[in-house]
């Protein structure tokens, strides 16, 4: 900067400048060039060229930029659809249903096919799993567990005898005729009596029963405990069988003794009678009458006119349970803690099949009134429905909690009763598939349930209680209880038909005696149209 002070003047010791030169020199100095900048660019520009040319510098071509930008631009579209897929399932799990009670978490991850438990898991932990299984899966459903199940069973078929064939087309053939004229003869019921004179029919015979029914007589049966009681086709007899092995038949209704057998060396635990089975003793002919089944697995026939038996049944490889006789009379049915039923030729004695099927020993069983159909239960609560026809099992029925003692087919067909250990007896619909009612009936093991033969009106279930329970089959209400044993009682039978319209019932008991209980003489009120007629 100048300053106007005059020539020669000295400013600290320092002569002062022109003025007029400081003024041309700051004008000169306004700006300050270095030169231009192009010739370093071409210049470097020559020297990376030329070191391309040499193969020391790798250069990336135009697409190799594209590309790797369109790798970068992907990755980055997959982080972010990652991120807000982890956003949306969080905000889905936490608006998700899930169990808070613990045995429910691990029965859902039961059902996703996952393991209940894992080592150090606490409930909080196996909620969060659930939670993480369910948002990413769905549930199996019915379907897929029954195609899954139906994958997994390894299907098997055993090669038949041929009188097993010849057995199936002789039972197929008389069932198929006896099920039309069941038909017939209920549309013709139907015809004939509108449903409310019917339940107004049977309302009085249950009052009937309910003012009349008491205990008649009752006999010690044996010197240890009687195990089963049963009527004779015709009425006129009743066997029971014990653990002393012996059989006994006793007049009806005086209840007198007319035959002993000694018919096993151990338990005899069931007895059937043939149902072609007619008059008493004595009988004529060597035909077979009566059945029985010992804790040494083996099954007598008899003709009771000898003492030894006319046949005996032999394969079973555990304790004999049950035996029914099929309505056709040409063959017999058994069941043993084996875990098998098997069917039997009387004619021959030989075994026509073997069935197995069940996980548990098998107990009771019962036929179709048309000889199409045999259930069979197990001590484990299981009840199949076999068709004698095609040896298929048609119909498996689950629902009762323990062991299921007994069971038997209503005379019209449409109904199953079974008896379990949980105390209640279930009413299975044929037709529907379905359990219709679940009947709490006693107190205890339920030992033996029954229908009434021929009309079906009254279904008779005994108990371990000690009490003998007579229930209404229309509204399924209890008509009577019998109280008498001293004992829980074994078995009670009805009897097949009414004795001069009288209505009789016969129990056994652990109590080793036998009992009758009837109407005391007085005839059951006449009915216009009773069924089946």
């Amino acid at each position: 900067r100048c300053f106007p002070v005059s020539k020669g003047t000295l400013l600290h010791g320092f002569e002062a400048p022109n003025p007029l030169w400081c003024v041309a020199m700051a004008e000169d100095k306004s700006h300050i060039h270095y030169g231009g900048l192009e010739s370093e660019l071409l210049r470097a520009e020559a020297a990376g060229d030329a070191a391309v040319r040499s193969g020391n510098v790798q250069l990336p071509s135009d697409q190799d930029i594209i590309d790797q930008a369109s790798e970068d631009m992907l990755r980055a579209r997959q982080q972010h659809e990652e991120a807000v897929r982890a956003f949306e399932q969080k905000a889905s799990q936490r608006q998700m249903a899930v169990p808070t009670n613990d045995s429910q978490v691990k029965a859902k991850l039961r059902e996703f096919g996952e393991p209940a438990s894992l080592f150090g898991e606490g409930p909080y932990e196996r909620r969060d799993r659930l939670r993480t299984i369910m948002a990413g899966r769905s549930a199996p459903t019915l379907e897929a567990k029954r195609q899954e199940t139906t994958g997994d069973e390894d299907l098997f078929y055993t090669e038949g005898l041929e009188e097993l064939l010849e057995a199936r087309v002789k039972i197929a053939e008389w069932s198929i005729p006896r099920a039309n004229q069941r038909l017939d003869k209920e549309r013709r019921q139907r015809a004939l009596e509108d449903p409310l004179e019917m339940e107004e029919r049977v309302d009085r015979y249950c009052q009937f029963l309910q003012k009349n029914l008491t205990a008649e007589v009752s006999q010690v049966g044996d010197e240890r405990p009687l195990t089963q009681g049963k009527f004779s086709p015709d009425a006129n007899l009743f066997c029971t069988s014990s653990w002393s092995g012996f059989i006994k038949l006793w007049k009806v209704p005086t209840c007198e003794p007319t035959l002993t057998i000694r018919g096993h060396e151990d338990r005899c635990n069931t007895i059937a009678w043939h149902p072609a089975c007619k008059g008493t003793v004595p009988f004529e002919g060597q035909t077979v009458r009566l059945a029985s089944g010992c804790a040494d697995s083996r099954i007598n026939l008899w003709c009771l006119t000898e003492s030894q038996p006319l046949g005996v049944l032999e394969g079973h490889e555990d304790r004999v349970n049950r035996v029914v006789f099929h309505p056709m009379g040409e063959h017999l049915i058994s069941t043993s803690h084996d875990m098998s039923w098997r069917l039997w030729d009387i004619a021959t004695s030989s075994e026509l099949l073997l069935q197995e099927g069940h996980s548990r020993a098998t107990y009771g069983a019962a036929v179709h009134p048309d000889g199409s159909l045999v259930a069979t239960s197990d001590l484990g609560g299981v009840v199949r429905v076999w068709d004698l026809r095609s040896g298929k099992s048609i119909m498996p029925l689950t629902g009762h909690g323990k062991q299921v003692m007994s069971l038997d087919f209503h005379p019209r067909g449409q109904y199953l009763a079974t008896a379990a250990d949980d105390h209640s007896v279930r009413i299975w619909d044929m037709r529907k598939r379905r359990c219709l009612h679940n009947l709490l009936s006693h107190n205890k093991l339920i030992s033996e349930v029954s229908f009434e033969k021929g009309e079906g009106r009254l279904m008779l279930t005994s108990s371990y209680d000690g009490t003998i329970k007579l229930w209404n089959t229309t509204e399924w209400k209890v008509v009577k209880v019998l109280i008498g044993h001293e004992g829980r009682v074994m078995g009670a039978d009805h009897i097949p038909m009414n004795s001069n319209g009288h209505h009789y019932i016969g129990s056994v008991a652990f109590d080793r005696t036998l009992k009758f209980w009837s109407t005391q003489g007085k005839a059951e009120p006449p009915t216009d149209t009773p069924f089946m007629a």
